[in-house]
C-alpha cells in the first residue's frame, strides 16, 4: 500500500514540526530537529535555514505498518506558489495544517482551493494546540470557510492541560505519556458533547451511502465495519473532510494520524487505474554535486534501475533510481506508482514536462495546477563587472529551478524587473543568484508612464537639405487625433507625395512616438493622418520622408494638449474581516478607487484599481495593516490621466534626470 500526501497549510501552522515527529515516530529518525536551530530533514537549503521557514517543498518516504507513505512538506508561504502547486500535483490527496491558535488563515484557503480545482480528497490536522486556541470555535471556522468536515477527534484537557484526544468514532479516549498512547476515560463532563458530535458524524456518513441510509431511516443501528467503510469511501471522494487532532512536541496522535492517511486516502491506483509508466517532473533543483535535479512523481506503473522514459526532450535513462529523505538521496531496487523520484544530472528536464512509457499520454493524464501571474516587480542589476559576466547563466538557473519568477526587460525604462510573489520570495531568489556566485542588486522599478493627446491639432514637417551631390528632401503635412488605440491613415490625393513614400512615413511617426514631447515617454492613444505635402524628382528619399513626419509628429504633438498617462492595476486584496477598514483607508490615500468588498469564508476580499506607482512596495505594506494575514494579487487594467499636480511634478524629474 502506498500513500502520496502533500502537507499544505498557512507559514507557521507546524508542518514542518509535524513532518519531523511523524520522522520520529516511524523510526526513520531518533530526534526531532527543530526549525528555529535549523536541523529538521525538510528545511535544509541555506534559505530555510537563514529565514526559519519552508522555502522549497521537502520529501520524506515514512514506513508504517509495513506500508509507504510519501509526504511532501510544502512551503506556507503564498510567495512560495511554484512550490506548492507543484507538491499539490505530485500528490494523491491533501493534508492541510491549521494552527489552534492562528485558526483559518490566507494560506489555509489558498490550499484547500488548489487542492479542490486539482480533485484531490483533503484532510484537516488541527496543529499547537498545546499553545493555547479555541478548538471549538476552530470547528465553526473550517464548516463555514471549508465545507464538510468531519471532527474525528476532540481534545483531552487534564487540569487544564491538553493531553490527548478523545476519539469521536469509536467513543474512547487516549491520553499521551511520553509519546506513548494509553486508553482514558472520556470525561463526564465531555460525555455529553461527545456523544453530540458522534451523531453530527454518523449523519454525514450515513448520507453518503444509499444502502446504510436505508438502514438507518429505518431505525436500524448503523455501527462497525461498515460505518468505516462508507467513512473512508466518502473521504476518498472527497465527499467529507475529516479533521483529526496532532501534537507533534507531545506526540500526540502522530501514528494515529498515519493510520488515517493509510485508511482513508486513495492509492495512486484508485486515481490512475493500471498501465505503463507515467510520471511527471513537479520540481526541478539545482545542487553544486549533482547538478540539475529533477523530483518526479510517478503515477502509474513500475520502474526498475536501468530503466528509460520517452520526454518531449528524447529519452532519459535511469541507470539507477533514489528516492528523496530532505537533501538526501536513497537508492531503492524498485519504484512503484506513488513514488517520488529524484533524478540527477537532468539538465533536459523541466517542471512540467510528462515522462512515459510506451503510447505518449493525452496531456490530461497527469495533473497540472497553472502558476499565477507574479506581482511584486523589483529593478535587477548586477553589482559588479564579474557579476554582469555570470548573470545570464545564474538567471537561467533561478528561472529553471522557481518558474514562479518572472524576468523581463522594461522598453520604458530600460530596467530588468524580476517578478515574484512576495518580499520574502525576492529576497530568497536574490540570496539563490549567491548561490551562484553572482551578487545584485534590486530597487523599486521605475513606473511605465506614457503619453497621449487631448486635442486634434495639424501641422507641417519639412526636411531640406543640401549637400553637394544630391539633396535630401521631405514634406509631409500631418494631422493627430485622440483615438482609442494608435491608426494611421493615408489621405493623400493628387500624387502630391508617392504612395512609395508611405512606409516611411509611418515608420517616421511611429519612431518618433516612442519618445514623447512631455517627458520622453511612449505616446499612444492616437490617430495619424497624412493629408498633404510635397516631393522632389531627385531629392526625396525614405530616409528624407522619414525624417520630415517624425519632425511633423513631434510639432504638431506639442499642439495637441499632450498629457501623461499612469498605469492603473487591479487590486485584489484578501484579509480577515476585522480588517478591512485599515485597509480601505490605505486604499484612499494610494488614490485608489474602490470597486467592491465581498465576503469569502472566514475572509474579506476587497477589489480597487490603484495607480501602479502607489502600490509598487504594497508587499512591504500589506503585513502591517492585515496582521500579517493578508494577500493581494495585482492585474494590469488600463492607462489613465495623471492628475495634473502630480504631472509636473513627475516631468520635471523626468527632465531633470
Amino acid at each position: 500500500m502506498i500513500r502520496t500526501v502533500a502537507l499544505v497549510g498557512h507559514a507557521g501552522s507546524g508542518k514542518t514540526t509535524l513532518t519531523e515527529a511523524l520522522l520520529v515516530a516511524t523510526g526513520a529518525k531518533d530526534k526531532m530537529g527543530r526549525v528555529e536551530e535549523g536541523t529538521t530533514t525538510t528545511d535544509y537549503t541555506p534559505e530555510a535555514k537563514l529565514h526559519r521557514t519552508t522555502v522549497r517543498t521537502g520529501v520524506v518516504p515514512l514506513r508504517h505498518r509495513g506500508h509507504q507513505v510519501f509526504l511532501l512538506d510544502a512551503p506556507g508561504y503564498g510567495d512560495f506558489v511554484g512550490e506548492i502547486r507543484g507538491a499539490l500535483e505530485a500528490a494523491d490527496a491533501a493534508l492541510v495544517a491549521v494552527s489552534a491558535e492562528s485558526g483559518v488563515q490566507v494560506g489555509t484557503e489558498r490550499a484547500w482551493t488548489v487542492a479542490e480545482r486539482l480533485g484531490l480528497p483533503r484532510m484537516v490536522v488541527v496543529t499547537k494546540l498545546d499553545k493555547g486556541g479555541d478548538y471549538y470555535a476552530l470547528l465553526e471556522d473550517l464548516k463555514a470557510t471549508l465545507g464538510p468536515i468531519l471532527p474525528i477527534d476532540l481534545p483531552l484537557y487534564e487540569g487544564g492541560r491538553w493531553v490527548g484526544v478523545i476519539d469521536v468514532f469509536h467513543g474512547k479516549a487516549y491520553r499521551y505519556e511520553g509519546g506513548k498512547e494509553v486508553e482514558a476515560e472520556v470525561p463526564e463532563g465531555e460525555r455529553a458533547r461527545a456523544q453530540a458530535y458522534r451523531q453530527e458524524v454518523l449523519e454525514a456518513i450515513v448520507e453518503t451511502d444509499e444502502g446504510l441510509l436505508e438502514k438507518y431511516l429505518e431505525g436500524e443501528e448503523v455501527t462497525g465495519e461498515a460505518l468505516e467503510k462508507a467513512f473512508h469511501e466518502a473521504v476518498r471522494r472527497g465527499l467529507l473532510y475529516p479533521v483529526a487532532l496532532a501534537g507533534a512536541l507531545a506526540g500526540i496522535g502522530i501514528l494515529p494520524l498515519l493510520d488515517l492517511i493509510l485508511e482513508a486516502l486513495p492509492s495512486p491506483e484508485e486515481r490512475f487505474g493500471e498501465g505503463p509508466p507515467l510520471a511527471k517532473v513537479f520540481k526541478v533543483q539545482v545542487d553544486p554535486f549533482m547538478g540539475q535535479v529533477a523530483y518526479a512523481r510517478l503515477y502509474r506503473g513500475q520502474l526498475l534501475p536501468g530503466d528509460a522514459l520517452e520526454s518531449e526532450a528524447g529519452a532519459v535513462r535511469l541507470p539507477h533510481l533514489y528516492v528523496p529523505m530532505g537533501k538526501d538521496l536513497l537508492e531503492v531496487e524498485r519504484a512503484e506508482a506513488g513514488y517520488i523520484l529524484a533524478l540527477p544530472k537532468a539538465e533536459s528536464l523541466h517542471r512540467g514536462m510528462v515522462l512515459w512509457k510506451g503510447e505518449k499520454p493525452e496531456s490530461e493524464a497527469v495533473p497540472f495546477a497553472r502558476l499565477p501571474e507574479p506581482n511584486v516587480p523589483v529593478a535587477l542589476r548586477p553589482k559588479g563587472r564579474t557579476d554582469e559576466a555570470k548573470l545570464g547563466e545564474a538567471l537561467r538557473k533561478l528561472l529553471e529551478e522557481d518558474p514562479s519568477l518572472k524576468l523581463e526587460r522594461q522598453e520604458e525604462t530600460g530596467e530588468f524587473l524580476l517578478w515574484g510573489h512576495g518580499e520574502l520570495h525576492l529576497t530568497t531568489a536574490r540570496e539563490r543568484l549567491l548561490d551562484y556566485g553572482v551578487e545584485v542588486e534590486f530597487s523599486v522599478p521605475k513606473v511605465p508612464y506614457r503619453e497621449t493627446i487631448k486635442k486634434v491639432a495639424e501641422g507641417q514637417g519639412k526636411y531640406k537639405k543640401q549637400t553637394g551631390g544630391h539633396g535630401q528632401y521631405g514634406d509631409v503635412w500631418l494631422r493627430l487625433e485622440p483615438a482609442p488605440e494608435y491608426s494611421f491613415e493615408w489621405r493623400i490625393t493628387g500624387g502630391v507625395i508617392p504612395s512609395k513614400y508611405q512606409e516611411a512615413i509611418e515608420q517616421g511617426i511611429l519612431e518618433a512616438a516612442k519618445k514623447g514631447v512631455l517627458a520622453g515617454y511612449p505616446v499612444m492613444g492616437f490617430k495619424a493622418i497624412v493629408f498633404n505635402g510635397s516631393y522632389h524628382e531627385v531629392d526625396s528619399s525614405d530616409l528624407a520622408f522619414q525624417i520630415a513626419a517624425s519632425m511633423a509628429f513631434k510639432k504638431v504633438m506639442e499642439m495637441a494638449s499632450p498629457i501623461l498617462l499612469e498605469p492603473i492595476y487591479r487590486l485584489k486584496v484578501v484579509a480577515p474581516q476585522e480588517r478591512v477598514g485599515d485597509i480601505l483607508s490605505d486604499l484612499q490615500s494610494r488614490r485608489g478607487r474602490i470597486l467592491g468588498m465581498e465576503q469569502d469564508g472566514a475572509l474579506s476580499v476587497v477589489q480597487a484599481e490603484v495607480p501602479l506607482a502607489e502600490v509598487l512596495e504594497y508587499y512591504k505594506a500589506l503585513p502591517g495593516l492585515t496582521g500579517g494575514a493578508g494577500a493581494y494579487t495585482l492585474e494590469f487594467s488600463h492607462y489613465q490621466e495623471v492628475p495634473p499636480h502630480l504631472a509636473q511634478r513627475i516631468v520635471q524629474e523626468r527632465r531633470e534626470a
